[in-house]
């Protein structure tokens, strides 16, 4: 933003060169007049020339006077706005009443004052919504001199390096040695993802320029793992259609084939199914039974594939969300008629628009998987925590929790340790949440896991 100059508009003082000049054309008035009085009155005695030159004189003086003092209250006012001009305080103008032989240039510095002040408003908010956009990013961004100490860092770099903990004017390297995948890859420039320790995945971008002439480099830091995760969800999905699809196909005339076999058998060699009672006389071969029994384990075996299989369709075909304000006591009721828990705290109040079949389903799914894993009813809390920003639902039970292995996989589709699970119930309770808007963390907390779910307001 442009700034006035620090020199006064208009000297006050000292006035001399304009006195001068006022006083030689009092006196050249005063001659002139004097000679025309000569003229017409040329027998006038010369006491009364004296006493007209004195009066003129006066009056000469009494008027150069006068206008001089209000020339110097005009420049007087002029350099009180100039001063605030050089403030940076542009509310304060000249009073335009006192004002007469400088009043274009009083009207020229309040158009200038207006206009720095309408630039100066420009810059503010320009700098509060860079600040804004800043502050709130996702991504973490670290700016360093060409010795890497850090000049600027917004929260989401805190939050990722330094525990919230601000690190401004420290040494960046130092700083990165908590995390040496980062480290190594802002130490050798790389540009592109870094998977960490966490099991968490972030892309780094590196930038070098001059910022008042001097080198700077400025660190991006971008959360990937849920974009990428979500990218996965979408290869299992499509992955699972195309499987189920084949699948299908194949399944359902193994199941009819095996029915009308065993259907086929038993009406012309009279056998019947092994769990089934015979209704013919004639007793059945060695060869019949065996045949009729694999028929039979064939049924079953693609009835229980299919039902299987309809699990994992219904992970890759999950419908977007129907949101509607969700009835909490009857979601409780239902629940508890199923699974055994204990609920703690008040339900919600206000109107949270959540698709209550989906919420339902993964409740269940969480409640059944706590059960499975040894919980207690009475160990089995889940605790409802409504705020103006969030809705909390947090599921803790008392099996002892997971181990590191299975808790760094647990939410990988298809992986499992039940003999019997198919490995897709936290994945589709993640979908369901994040097709929400929402978030699922678990928490390995004494004496059991906890299950966090999270739903947004401002997706409501």
């Amino acid at each position: 933003m442009a700034s006035p100059s620090n020199n006064p508009a208009v000297p006050a003082a000292p006035l001399t060169r304009r006195l001068l000049l006022g006083l030689l054309a009092l006196l050249l008035a005063t001659f002139s007049g004097g000679l025309l009085l000569w003229w017409v009155w040329p027998n006038l005695p010369w006491q009364s020339w004296l006493v007209l030159l004195f009066s003129a004189v006066t009056l000469g003086i009494m008027l150069l006077w006068r206008w001089l003092k209000r020339l110097e209250q005009q420049i007087q006012a002029l350099n009180i706005q100039a001063d605030s001009l050089r403030d940076q305080s542009f509310n304060l103008a000249a009073n335009q009443q006192l004002l007469f032989e400088l009043a274009p240039l009083g009207d020229a510095l309040n158009q200038m004052a207006q206009e720095l002040a309408q630039q100066r408003a420009g810059l503010y908010q320009r700098e509060l919504l860079l600040d804004t956009v800043l502050q709130t990013n996702p991504s973490g961004l670290v700016l360093t001199d060409s010795n890497h100490r850090v000049l600027l860092s917004n929260p989401a770099s805190r939050a990722l390096l330094a525990k919230q903990h601000k690190f401004d004017g420290s040494d960046f390297f130092t700083v990165l040695a908590q995390t040496p995948a980062l480290l190594t890859a802002c130490q050798q420039r790389q540009q592109g993802l870094v998977h960490l320790a966490d099991e968490s995945v972030w892309h780094v971008s590196v930038s070098q320029f001059q910022l008042n002439q001097r080198q700077h480099w400025l660190y991006l830091f971008k959360p990937m793992t849920r974009e990428l995760q979500r990218e996965e969800i979408k290869a299992w999905k499509k992955l699972l259609r195309v499987i189920g699809h084949e699948l299908n196909n194949s399944l359902a005339p193994m199941s009819s084939l095996a029915f009308s076999g065993s259907k086929l058998l038993q009406q012309h060699r009279g056998v019947d199914l092994p769990e089934q009672p015979s209704t013919q006389q004639a007793e059945p071969s060695e060869w019949q039974v065996q045949l009729a029994r694999i028929l039979a384990h064939l049924a079953e075996r693609s009835q229980q594939l299919n039902q299987f299989l309809q699990g994992y369709l219904a992970f890759a075909r999950l419908p977007p969300p129907v949101r509607a304000p969700v009835a909490w006591a009857n979601l409780i009721n239902q629940l508890q008629d199923y699974v055994e828990f204990e609920l703690v705290g008040d339900l919600p109040k206000r109107a949270w628009l959540i698709d209550s079949g989906q919420l339902s389903q993964l409740l269940l799914n969480l409640l059944k998987n706590a059960k499975e894993a040894g919980a207690s009813a009475e160990g089995t809390v889940l605790k409802i925590d409504e705020s103006s920003q969030c809705l909390q639902l947090v599921l803790q039970d008392d099996a002892g929790g997971m181990t590191e292995e299975v808790f760094s996989h647990a939410m990988l589709p298809f992986y499992t340790t039940k003999q019997q699970g198919s490995g897709i119930g936290l994945a589709l309770c993640r979908d369901i949440m994040e097709s929400h808007g929402g978030s699922l963390e678990l928490r390995n907390q004494p004496p059991g896991l906890a299950v966090v779910l999270t739903f947004p307001w401002q997706n409501q």
